[in-house]
């Protein structure tokens, strides 16, 4: 992204593929959080529900409540739907079977899995890797729009369209303490999780890192006639 913009079929394969990949995200902390208050009730009758926050607080900007004296704002989704947009992918175009590769649907369904089902141990591991990771994600995909201003369109590095990107790079530093927190509070009770905390961020990282494989591959092909 950074050594050559996207051209349209580029795009569309970006935006639809992240858009399937972020689909589980939003609902899959809020469970978590949950989950996890749940599992602390018993050990931390007035402790729980904080024990939580720090799973739910990743949650805030996904649903929109990052400015609670203005009310609930528009989600993440909606943030995305909006930016994609901006960039001339339509919902139609995001909604493409064509131009999901499969990577991101096993993602999505990795992300629902984990943080819905798998042991509370897995499951913070795989939310802890998946914060750490968009961190670096994020930077890197906003470096690589911010690289070719004048063919996107962009008055500046703090154009408009460039908003989903550019709240993410701030946010995302926080949430991902706030996870480690979790993580490390949850380790302190339960030294015997550890494997499952690292079988969780290993399965998280085993799917991004198919999902950003194939990305990479297709987008620096010399021609997206098909999406895999």
């Amino acid at each position: 992204m950074r050594r050559r913009p996207l051209d349209a079929a580029g795009l569309r394969l970006l935006f639809a593929s992240t858009a399937e990949f972020f689909r589980e995200v939003p609902g899959g902390i809020l469970a978590l959080a949950l989950r996890l208050t749940d599992d602390w009730m018993p050990h931390a009758r007035f402790g729980a529900v904080e024990k939580g926050a720090q799973i739910l607080y990743s949650a805030v900007d996904e649903f929109g409540l990052h400015q609670l004296r203005r009310g609930v704002q528009a989600s993440h989704h909606a943030f995305f739907l909006e930016t994609a947009a901006a960039f001339g992918v339509a919902r139609p175009a995001l909604e493409d079977p064509a131009a999901i590769t499969q990577a991101a649907r096993e993602m999505a369904a990795l992300t629902a899995l984990f943080y819905r089902r798998r042991p509370v141990g897995e499951s913070l591991g795989f939310h802890l890797a998946s914060e750490l990771t968009s961190d670096v994600e994020f930077t890197l995909c906003l470096e690589g729009l911010q690289a070719h201003a004048a063919y996107y369109g962009l008055s500046g590095p703090d154009d408009p369209k460039l908003g989903f990107y550019l709240i993410h790079t701030q946010v995302e530093p926080r949430h991902g303490a706030s996870s480690r927190t979790a993580v490390r509070d949850y380790l302190a009770r339960r030294p015997d999780c550890t494997a499952e905390i690292a079988a969780g961020a290993d399965a998280f990282m085993d799917g991004y890192g198919r999902f950003f494989t194939t990305l990479t591959e297709l987008i620096s092909a010399p021609t997206l006639r098909k999406v895999a």
